[in-house]
């Protein structure tokens, strides 16, 4: 199999990922529990149905469980094996599942955390992420902050964050969205020679009138119209796509959309509402009988919400995509 020559892991993530072996879709959250596994783990399964090439990956190290969701045994290699070797790629740890079009890079039985792991095996795993040959890579991220967590999180094509209608979800999640916010301005302020005028800024931040992430763009634009309405143009690039798990009301159902406009509004960012995901018992019952929910309950308004989801997000990038 051919290969082609890596870069450096920061040099490619400065490029966007416009030359990505994949369309990457990235599901995240501020915390755990809030359903991003059940979420990845589905839309993989529906993309693999529409007749996609899809790459499921679990990158909550440490607490890997996709395998677990898709009803596959724990493989002999993992992605810790990619993280140490640089030698490997993510075809030569993915399995098949039980179905077509769908592999699985699983993190199971592997002692490699995200924090634990050393710059070299960070570098190796994003570069085996980003040039992997399929048409869709699903990243199944761990919760929390982590710079690594919000690198794989902003290499993405597809930004997905997953809330449940609870306020803590909704706090955690909109502390994870600053946290990806102010990680990418970070990345590129020095490319854009603005480093000194937000240091300056955000030194007297209630002077300058930041309140928010948008006003830090409009107050840096302010200060250099050209390399301002460049990280503008940058920025924008980082869309939030909201998902609500585990609806119950109809006021869960409209969480999303309100929280699309607290996001546009607050960081200046264009957002999506994907829809909504309600409750559903079948989902600790597919669980228990490790069977995907798809196989198990095909004819429950679940299946269509999901189905719905992944149509959302399928939409714009198959149109770049030949079957």
């Amino acid at each position: 199999m051919s290969r082609r020559r890596h870069e450096d892991n920061h040099n490619y993530q400065l490029r966007g990922v416009a030359q990505a072996g994949s369309h990457i879709i990235a599901v995240g959250g501020g915390k755990g529990g809030v359903g991003k596994s059940f979420v990845s783990s589905n839309i993989a399964i529906f993309l693999a149905n529409m007749g996609y090439k899809t790459t499921l990956v679990d990158l909550d190290l440490g607490s890997a469980n996709l395998h677990t969701y898709m009803g596959q045994g724990q493989p002999q290699l993992c992605l810790g094996d990619v993280a140490r070797k640089k030698s490997l790629v993510l075809e030569d740890v993915a399995i098949p599942t039980q179905f077509p079009n769908l592999s699985l890079v699983s993190g199971a039985n592997d002692s490699l955390h995200m924090a634990d792991a050393n710059m070299q095996e960070l570098t190796n795993l994003m570069r085996a992420v980003f040039y992997h040959q399929t048409d869709f890579t699903i990243l199944d991220l761990s919760a929390g902050t982590h710079n690594t967590t919000l690198d794989f999180f902003l290499m993405a094509h597809d930004h997905v964050v997953t809330v449940t209608p609870e306020p803590s979800s909704v706090e955690n999640a909109y502390r994870f969205m600053k946290a990806c916010f102010y990680r990418k301005v970070r990345r590129f302020e020095r490319q854009l020679h603005i480093t000194k005028h937000i240091q300056k800024i955000m030194a007297n931040s209630q002077e300058n009138g930041v309140k928010s992430p948008a006003d830090l763009l409009y107050v840096v634009s302010e200060k250099d119209q050209i390399n301002g309405h460049r990280l503008k143009e940058v920025m924008a690039k980082l869309q939030f796509e909201l998902i609500v798990n585990q609806a119950r009301t109809p006021a869960d159902h409209n969480l999303g959309g309100s929280m699309k406009t607290i996001i546009e509004r607050y960081f200046g960012l264009p957002a999506r509402f994907l829809g909504h995901l309600e409750y559903s018992d079948t989902v600790w019952q597919s669980l228990r009988k490790h069977r995907p929910l798809l196989l198990e309950y095909p004819h429950t308004p679940l299946y269509n919400q999901l189905l719905r989801v992944t149509r959302n997000i399928a939409a714009p990038a198959a149109k770049k995509i030949v079957v």
